[in-house]
């Protein structure tokens, strides 16, 4: 198919063959190429037809009319796999004919008369391709070789696979024409696809990837009729190709990197196309295939649309890929594929952002499919809304359905689903499909609507309750929502559709009243969702406003209500009928009907109706004007009677106030019917009140008037109308005197239910009781009110309040002691019976039981003092029962009444706040509530137990405890008040001077003790540490004064001890005192470590540091030795000097830090230096004091400089170039220049001299000092243009060579921060045997091994030159020839022998010959990583990672402490010192063949295995290698059983060590991580080695210097180095640095398949593993 359509084919071909018509077929042609014609005459014959629901598939051929080959075509073809040179060719790749091969083993081509076949010379593994010129033909146009006869061009392929043909009964239409059989050819399916490639391709992308299942044949009953096998059966589905065509620009350096990567030059233009098949075409093919193919399958199943996410979309760059799109249809565009072609290419990084991009520009493109889709429905949709009348968004439910169908369809297909092999296609493409519009959260995305098509921002998601009330909010339709629920969830994921909120109900509800039935729903969804309004008070008061409602009513009308006059409503239990007249705020009962009451009353706040608010209703204005006189109750008699028989229901259970409020409401209303017509309840009577016959008695209807009706009745009615005169009466008798106030009483309570509120009004207001006189009674009566009298008891009455003037006759009993007395008065024919009690009575008319708060407090503060104790006495007895619930102390704040004591003992009376209750405040001055009284005074009067911190902070200011006893007496209470205090007070208190202490010294007796007032933030706690130290108890203030008293000085501010800025301070402010406290220079300098630890110094307090001589600085002063007559002697050599020391305070830039011991020896009489430790040291630098290397210049004067250098020049040079590697890899110190810069050309030289002269100058407080001394080396760095020039270093050879002198000269120079302790290190070092060395735990081994290695190649030298003269004529062959003259061995007392064979003898550096001596760069010394620099070439990137790599391996004991864990930064050294040893003879000289070394490397690969697998290699047929069995050192360390199996990643197994905490969490958070280790390195270093994958293992652990391990052969790889060394590196795609570490270490544990201990014959094999497959690495390298 490629090459047709890069040929220009318009018409295709392909031929399905079985064997028996290929073989009819040359028969009757006799050529291989069988035309149309041989199809005609195999149909004519239709008994021959096979069974091809039984034979198998031979051959396949497929025909184009296209361009017929060129010359350059037949060329290309033989390539099979170059692809079409033109970059705008389906077949740029080279995919077409290479898939050939996946289905036939010899492919045969014709075109424009020529062939070419395949052929596999002798069943080999040879491809020969022949060509040659068709001959003509008479009986076929096919085969013609003219092309204008036979414009075909065929591709025959006999399959090396033989498939079933079953018959599938469908055609593949290729629109050629033949003269007599129609261009459609029965295409036959296989029952199962074994082969892949092609035949894979093309079935996978025609058919999908469900084969059907095979149709089992019975044998029928009766044979039915023989069904036609060449009937042809039509299909045809619809689809539209969408293609975009995309211009490329691409800027010059990335358009040669794709060019190197793809090996072609990208398109200018491409196409990108989109198969989309619409959904009445999705439809009918689906019904085609159930009708016709239901059991073989459609044709176009794998082309139509894929909305059952089968994945049987895919992505075609000339042929279908692996790669699945996401989304519903086939996509084909210039995509770069993989090598195999099955997949698209994201692993390298230009070719990935090729296909990237075109990602995006098929996302852009999909989302202008579906922009177009759905605009077209939009169309269709505002079509169909015009056409109704009126035009609304209504359209008809058929079109509607259909319109719904072709959006979900739209949705469904570009819903997007994870994509393989490559999850980036999906990502990528669902990306730019989403984001080619506006933002998703504007919501701009366009989808259908119940209203039509809309941007999602206007659309809801489908709500079904809420759709039955809301008409006009555009919702999802409920299929769409519920048919993509994919797409659906990630629009509302996004906020693209956002559910129905409550301002789109309001919205609604403000713009049309609801029906009945959707104000029930409505009314539902708002009870539902109201617990999930944030504001639901606002919330409430929006909904209720804007909903509005219609209600017909029983006139037919439809009457709006808005739901805000909705005020009650009417519950099913209701004593109000539903059939009767109902208030305007009242629910409909056929709403209200559906709810619960509680549910009304909780959601809306509604009550049910009660009868008070329906009897307003009754005789409102409303219901009195209305024209309706049946439901008038002051016109019609019956619907009154059915009013009361209703209230008269409900009147037993009413409560008295809604009782009442009836009787008002009906008071002036005609309710009541009677015998005069319709009369107000007070102008009727009932029926036996018979005191006037002319009377209007009640008369209902029907109703008889008893029990709760003649109640109800009573209440209204006024049944006796001589109320007035028994009013009257009373007073007259009251004035004549006939009757006492217990007489009177008496009367009045019998008559109680008789008198209305008026009278008992005027009885409440008339002074007619008389008060008790202790004087005669014979004198005037004093009478007042009831309310002005108190009840007659003797507690009332010794408080000396007015008393009513009961008399003696009855004793008067306050509460119903008295019992109920009965009075059976006959007052105008009516009896009036009552049970009422007189002091109840009395009460109601006013009479006082006992006196209120306000009297009782004005007693008790009065000027009498037994009738205010009385008064409080009385108080406090009835408090609980009387006044507890009235009294509120900040009503009598300033009302003095409570009995109290001043601190003098003075009683008086105090309000409150002025006096407390807790003993322990006295001592501040404060009054105490009396003894007595404290129990009640808390509880009952609320006085305050203590005083508030707002009255006690005055006192604290003004009267602080003047000695040390009181001030902790006051502490301690105070202690138990902090929780009182506020942070502001207690900033207060840290500033008044508010604490006591003594100015004597410590440990002075108490009583010679002087009491200073000092603030708290002056003073510290005295402790066992601070009250010895006499420096800090003479500068500062100490105090204890006990435990609790503590607690609260403690949050004033008193501190445990002085801070180290304070002490600073105190030491700044008089440094000489400061020193004498001390006790002399030993304490003063553990003061100023103390400061030096802290250096957390305000900027101020350092300047005065600076200013200030408080340093301490020491002076030597050499000691004069004499005799004993005290005359001057010399000192011994070697004796050491005695010394005197001064030591003086003085300013930072005064003194001097000695980092130069030998100038401070010379120059130590004039200096002041700092004392010799790193702490203070760096403390005196930090405030100004100079390093004495920056004070003084050195200038070395060497005398007689030798012209070549000595013997002795050239071993100091060797031995430092030696061992300063090491040196630096134990110090790790930094250095100015790079490592190996010490090495290299002659940037090092080593020159003897006769006497060397060392001249040093102090440049110091204006002083200028010299000395000379004489020195045994020293070290020069010249400077040249601006940059460091060659390290000279001076030997004298009159001299001993002291070693010291040379690693000090040397580490001064090439040490950043140099110490004496890095010169002692690099001194004992040069001075001491390797072997010591190694015994002290140097690591040494690689100078050790390069020794070995110059002593052979010096020992094959010196053979080579004795063999060499020799052969010389006139030379004497028995004379040896002269030994060349070569450095000793560096104290070396043992030999180890040199690796095997000549791979490392080759790096090793050159020795000189004896004539001449050997120049400074002919030693090569390695670099601090190991690595050897060899000047006479440059290293690759591969090769100097492999040294650095190789040496990792084989140190001792992994990374070192203290070392970063980095690569190449674990190498031991390698030196370059020369030996000499004899050959070890005969079998020494024999060199192991190479096939020996292959052989075992591969032995070393194939033992690789998976973990739970045996060893593959037979190690006891491993051939010895002779050069390895030298003997070394290094350890390995595995781990057995000590991982546990997590899990599988790409293939690798991945285990975690047992202590790591949550395997499962740390799998999931290394899982990025572990994927790129496993896909981006492991894989492709597996290529190199051919291992598989099984072999492999990944582990994770959390310490440890276990970088990898081999396990009886299965190789395991520490996850944790590789994020710590590389991950950052490869996540931007630079995996070249991991790639060769990785080789590495892989070659290494591989080599262990073979020797397991770390010795020579391991780094020989590893080494032979790494050298064997390195040209494999470089060209994953190169294509990284």
């Amino acid at each position: 198919m490629d090459n047709a359509d890069d040929a220009g084919a318009k018409n295709v071909e392909i031929h399905f063959k079985t064997r028996a018509f290929s073989e009819s077929a040359k028969e009757h042609s006799g050529v291989t190429a069988k035309s149309s014609a041989t199809t005609e005459a195999a149909s004519s014959n239709r008994s021959k037809l096979p069974d091809l629901t039984k034979e198998l598939l031979h051959q396949w051929e497929f025909k184009n009319d296209g361009v017929p080959f060129r010359e350059e075509d037949w060329n290309r073809l033989k390539k099979i796999a170059e692809g079409n040179p033109d970059e705008q060719k389906i077949g740029a790749f080279g995919v077409g004919f290479y898939s050939l091969f996946s289905v036939t083993d010899e492919p045969f081509v014709t075109s424009g008369g020529q062939w070419m076949g395949f052929y596999w010379k002798d069943n080999k593994d040879q491809l020969f391709a022949r060509r040659g010129a068709l001959p003509p033909s008479n009986t076929s146009a096919s085969v013609d070789p003219n092309p204008k006869v036979n414009p075909w061009t065929s591709f025959v392929m006999p399959l090396h696979l033989h498939i079933q043909a079953k018959v599938l009964r469908w055609t593949y239409h290729t629109g050629t024409e033949k003269p007599k059989v129609p261009a459609r050819l029965v295409i036959t399916k296989p029952a199962a696809a074994t082969g892949g490639g092609f035949f894979a391709s093309l079935f996978g992308s025609m058919a999908g990837t469900r084969a059907p299942e095979p149709i089992t044949a019975t044998p029928p009953a009766a044979a039915p009729n023989e069904p036609d096998l060449l009937e042809i059966v039509e299909s045809s589905v619809g689809m539209t190709v969408y293609a975009a065509r995309v211009d490329v620009k691409l800027d010059k350096k990335f358009l040669t990197e794709l060019e190197r990567a793809t090996k072609k030059q990208p398109p200018a233009t491409c196409i990108y196309s989109l198969i989309y098949t619409g959904k009445d075409e999705y439809d009918a093919s689906r019904d085609e295939d159930e009708r016709n193919f239901k059991t073989t399958g459609g044709v176009f199943q794998g082309l139509r649309a894929d909305l059952d996410r089968a994945g049987t979309s895919r992505v075609f760059i000339g042929h279908a890929t692996s790669q699945s799109t996401g989304i519903g249809g086939h996509v084909s565009a210039r995509f770069i594929p993989t090598v195999e072609r099955e997949s698209i290419d994201f692993v390298d990084r230009n070719v990935s952002k090729w296909n990237k991009e075109l990602l995006y520009v098929g996302g852009y493109l999909a989302r202008a499919v579906y922009e177009y889709q759905l605009s077209s429905i939009k169309t269709l949709w505002e079509e169909a809304s015009k056409s109704t009348a009126p035009p609304s968004d209504d359209i008809d439910e058929t079109l509607r359905l259909w319109l719904e169908g072709k959006c979900l369809h739209a949705l469904r297909f570009f819903t997007f689903y994870n994509t393989t092999p490559s999850a980036v296609v999906g990502t990528d493409t669902e990306a730019a499909f989403f984001s080619c519009g506006k933002p998703l959260q504007q919501g701009e995305f366009p989808i259908l609507s119940t209203s039509g098509v809309k941007a999602s921002a206007q659309v809801r998601a489908w709500e079904p309750q809420m759709r039955l009330f809301l008409k006009k909010v555009p919702m999802l339709p409920e299929g769409i929502a519920n048919g993509a629920p994919s797409m659906i969830s990630f629009l509302r994921e996004w906020g693209m559709v956002l559910p129905v909120n409550f301002q789109d109900v309001i919205a609604e509800l403000s713009d049309r009243a609801l029906a009945e039935e959707e104000m029930l729903e409505c009314l539902k969804w708002r009870m539902s969702s109201q617990p999930n309004q944030p504001n639901v008070s606002t919330a409430h008061e929006q909904f209720v406003q804007a909903a509005v409602f219609s209600v017909r009513g029983a006139d037919g009308v439809d009457r709006v209500v808005p739901l805000s006059t909705i005020k009650t409503f009417l519950s099913p239990g209701n004593i109000v009928p539903p059939t009767c007249p109902l208030p305007q705020h009242t629910l409909p009962f056929e709403l209200g009907k559906h709810f619960k009451p509680d549910q009304l009353r909780q959601f809306f706040g509604w009550t049910d109706l009660n009868v008070v608010q329906w009897a307003e209703y009754l005789v409102s204005e409303e219901m009195l004007s209305s024209s309706d006189i049946e439901k008038n109750v002051t016109k019609s008699p019956v619907f009154s009677e059915r009013v009361f028989i209703i209230l008269a229901r409900a009147w037993g259970s009413l409560p008295n106030k809604q009782m009442q409020q009836i009787a008002e409401l009906l008071r002036g209303v005609t309710v009541i019917p009677t015998k005069t017509g319709m009369r107000k309840p007070a102008e009727a009577y009932f029926s036996n009140a018979n005191v006037f016959p002319d009377l209007p008695t009640v008369m209902f209807p029907g109703a008889v008037i008893k029990g709760n009706l003649e109640k109800l009745l009573a209440s209204h009615s006024s049944f006796t109308p001589c109320t007035s005169f028994i009013i009257s009466s009373f007073f007259r008798m009251i004035n004549t005197g006939d009757w006492g106030v217990q007489e009177l009483v008496k009367y009045l309570v019998a008559v109680r239910t008789t008198l209305t509120p008026v009278e008992m009004t005027k009885l409440q207001h008339t002074a007619a009781f008389p008060r008790e006189s202790p004087e005669d009674s014979s004198k005037h009566i004093d009478r007042r009110k009831p309310s002005a009298l108190y009840e007659p008891t003797d507690a009332l009455r010794d408080l000396g309040l007015p008393i009513l003037d009961w008399g003696t006759q009855h004793k008067w009993r306050p509460a119903s002691e008295e019992g109920a007395e009965k009075s059976c008065l006959l007052l105008l024919d009516t009896k009036i019976d009552s049970f009422l009690d007189p002091a109840k009575f009395l009460r109601e008319l006013g009479l006082q039981s006992f006196p209120s708060l306000a009297t009782v407090l004005a007693l008790a503060a009065g000027p009498d003092l037994d009738l205010r104790r009385k008064a409080l006495t009385y108080l406090l007895e009835n408090f609980t029962a009387r006044y507890a619930a009235t009294y509120h102390v900040s009503d009598y704040m300033n009302l003095a009444y409570i009995p109290s004591l001043r601190s003098d003992g003075t009683a008086f009376l105090a309000k409150h706040g002025e006096v407390f209750l807790n003993p322990e405040c006295a001592l501040l001055g404060f009054s105490l509530v009396e003894p007595s009284l404290r129990a009640d005074a808390l509880s009952k009067l609320q006085v305050a137990k203590d005083p508030p911190t707002n009255l006690i902070m005055p006192v604290l200011a003004k009267s602080a405890p003047q000695n040390e006893s009181l001030a902790q007496q006051w502490f301690e209470y105070l202690t138990g008040r902090i929780a009182d205090f506020t942070g502001e007070q207690f900033a207060q208190l840290r500033e008044m001077a508010i604490v006591p202490a003594s100015s004597a010294a410590v440990g002075a007796a108490p009583a010679s003790r002087k009491a200073t007032m000092y603030k708290p933030g002056e003073c510290f706690f005295r402790n066992e540490r601070n009250s010895s130290t006499v420096v800090h108890s003479n500068l500062f203030t100490f105090i204890d004064f006990g435990g609790k008293a503590n607690v609260f000085l403690r949050a004033c501010g008193v501190k445990n001890e002085p801070s180290v800025p304070e002490v600073a301070a105190s030491l700044l402010n008089d440094p000489k005192r400061f020193l004498e406290l001390a006790g002399g220079p030993r304490g003063y300098l553990d003061e100023l470590r103390q400061i030096a630890a802290h250096q957390n110094f305000q900027p101020a307090l350092i300047q005065q540091m600076k200013r200030t001589p408080f340093l301490l600085g020491s002076r030597r002063t050499p000691r004069p030795v004499t005799d004993k007559h005290g005359l001057a002697i010399g000192e011994e050599e070697g004796e050491e000097e005695d010394y005197d020391i001064t030591y003086d305070l003085l300013r930072p830039d005064q003194i001097i830090v000695v980092d130069d011991t030998n100038a401070y020896s010379l120059f130590s009489e004039a200096l002041y230096g700092a004392p010799q430790e790193d702490l203070l040291e760096g403390f005196y630098m930090f405030i100004g004091s100079p390093r004495l290397s920056s004070l003084t210049a050195e200038e070395y004067q060497p005398r007689q400089i030798e012209n070549q250098p000595s013997r002795l020049a050239t071993e100091t040079r060797a031995l430092i170039l030696q061992r300063f590697p090491l040196f630096l890899h134990e110090r790790n110190a930094p250095c100015r220049f790079r490592p190996d810069w010490l090495a290299t050309g002659n940037n090092f030289q080593v020159r003897g001299c006769g006497k060397l002269n060392l001249v040093r100058t102090l440049n110091f407080g204006g002083k200028r000092l010299t000395k000379v001394q004489e020195a045994s080396a020293a070290a020069e760095l010249a400077t040249r243009f601006g940059s460091s020039g060659p390290l000279s270093l001076f030997i004298s050879t009159q001299d001993k060579l002291d070693m010291y002198e040379v690693a000090h000269s040397i580490c001064k120079l090439l040490l950043k921060n140099h110490k004496v302790n890095d010169s002692l290190l690099f001194m004992t070092i040069l001075s001491t045997d390797l072997r010591a060395l190694r015994r002290r735990g140097f690591n040494v081994d690689r100078i050790i091994h390069q020794q070995k290695v110059e002593q052979r190649l010096m020992a094959a030298q010196r053979v080579a030159e004795e063999q060499s003269l020799a052969q010389m004529p006139g030379a004497d062959p028995f004379q040896p020839a002269p030994a060349p003259s070569l450095p000793p061995p560096l104290n070396e007392k043992a030999r180890l022998p040199p690796p095997p064979g000549g791979l490392r003898g080759a790096k090793a550096a050159a020795i000189p010959r004896a004539s001449s001596p050997p120049p400074q760069s002919a030693v090569r010394p390695p670099s601090p990583d190991g690595r050897t620099i060899a000047s006479s070439r440059s290293k690759t990137v591969a090769s100097n990672a492999l040294n650095s790599l190789k040496d990792r391996f084989i140190r001792k004991g992994g990374i070192p402490n203290g070392f970063p864990s980095l690569p190449g930064s674990d190498s031991t050294l390698a030196g370059a010192g020369a030996s000499s040893s004899a050959p070890r003879g005969d079998e020494e000289a024999r060199v192991t063949p190479t096939n020996d070394i292959d052989r075992n490397i591969r032995t070393a690969i194939a033992a690789c295995r998976a973990e739970k697998s045996s060893v593959v290699a037979n190690r006891q047929q491993m051939t010895t290698v002779k050069e390895s069995l030298d003997d070394g050192y290094c350890d390995i360390s595995g781990a057995d059983n000590d991982f546990s199996l997590i899990s599988t990643v790409d293939g690798y197994r991945f285990y975690v060590a047992k202590d790591v905490p949550s395997p499962q969490q740390t799998m999931a958070s290394k899982l990025p991580a572990l994927t790129r280790f496993a896909s981006a390195i492991i894989k492709p270093l597996a290529q190199v080695y051919k291992l598989p994958s099984t072999s492999i293992h990944i582990f994770y652990d959390l310490h440890g210097g276990l970088i990898a391990f081999n396990r009886n052969g299965s190789l395991f790889l520490n996850l944790r180095y590789y994020e710590s060394w590389h991950d950052a590196e490869v996540q931007e795609n630079q995996t070249h640095k991991a790639l060769i570490s990785w080789y590495h270490s892989l070659a290494h544990e591989i080599a262990h398949n073979l020797v397991h201990p770390h010795n020579a014959e391991h780094e020989f094999y590893f080494s032979a593993i790494c050298e064997s497959h390195l040209m494999d690495l470089v060209r994953i390298l190169a294509a990284a």
